[in-house]
């Protein structure tokens, strides 16, 4: 029988809308499309307690990124949130994919990496996963816009400085402002104050009582960039436009790594 795995815990949280989604391909620049998988530990639970699951999960991932089904798995760690409700979730793993929909390892790689025992370790992990730190939240986000160094990858010591935003008046028009913020991120990356940035917007859920639609990422090394006088200016120069509503801080503590790298 011919099956794919899922590389992360998503048959409760994803079968029931991906379905109905179908891929959407960009004609003039290239899209992806990221899952934000927001985890929270159990009582009594620790990150290191959920280390070890997310790094088995991480190699099945990677199997998946060399085979080209993804373009990148990541555990990132809380550090701070704006957010009332601090305990919601403690960290989030992400997987980025160019489709709308993620297509895990194939049959073989999935052997490969556990034998004859593919059922039963898998059943195992998935165990483990809820034991330690169950899926709390899941989101659906499409990135538009993006400008990284040329040398940047993810690594244990970067930082993502994340704002969620949205539109002071409903509706209107933002491509002037985006276009200025990726202006911005351009400068400063050739100033080696920025790894990376990039814009996206929220695909899934997105009802109207959504408190953000867009989210901005930072991608920096320390948090002196929030210190840095072109991220304060930008920040000043599109409050007219957009309202932050949201900001957390995130460090990448496990992740895949694409072929060549």
């Amino acid at each position: 029988m011919h099956f794919t795995f899922l590389p992360r815990r998503t048959n409760t949280f994803l079968c029931l809308f991906l379905l109905s989604i179908s891929s959407v391909i960009a004609q003039t620049k290239p899209k992806t499309y990221t899952f934000l998988i927001y985890h929270k530990l159990n009582p009594g639970m620790t990150i290191q307690d959920a280390l070890p699951v997310e790094r088995e999960w991480r190699k099945i991932n990677q199997a998946a990124v060399d085979e080209g089904k993804l373009e990148g798995w990541y555990m990132t760690v809380k550090q701070y949130t704006s957010n009332p409700n601090q305990t919601e979730y403690d960290y989030v793993t992400k997987i980025v994919s160019r489709e709308m929909a993620i297509k895990g390892a194939s049959p073989e790689a999935m052997k490969r990496i556990y034998g004859d025992s593919v059922q039963a370790k898998m059943a195992d992990l998935q165990r483990r996963d809820r034991a330690t730190a169950p899926v709390v939240k899941m989101e659906i986000w499409e990135t538009t816009e993006g400008n990284f160094a040329p040398t940047f990858a993810p690594g244990s010591s970067n930082l993502m400085i994340i704002d969620r935003i949205r539109r002071r008046n409903p509706g209107a028009n933002y491509q002037s402002t985006l276009s200025q913020m990726t202006r911005s991120a351009g400068e400063r990356i050739k100033q080696n104050t920025l790894l990376g940035w990039d814009f996206s917007a929220l695909m899934i859920p997105n009802g109207s009582e959504k408190e953000y639609e867009f989210s901005t990422t930072n991608y920096v090394s320390n948090m002196n960039a929030v210190t840095d006088p072109a991220y304060k200016q930008l920040r000043n120069q599109i409050a007219p436009d957009f309202d932050v509503v949201r900001q957390e801080v995130y460090r990448f503590q496990e992740f895949t790594t694409r072929p060549g790298n």
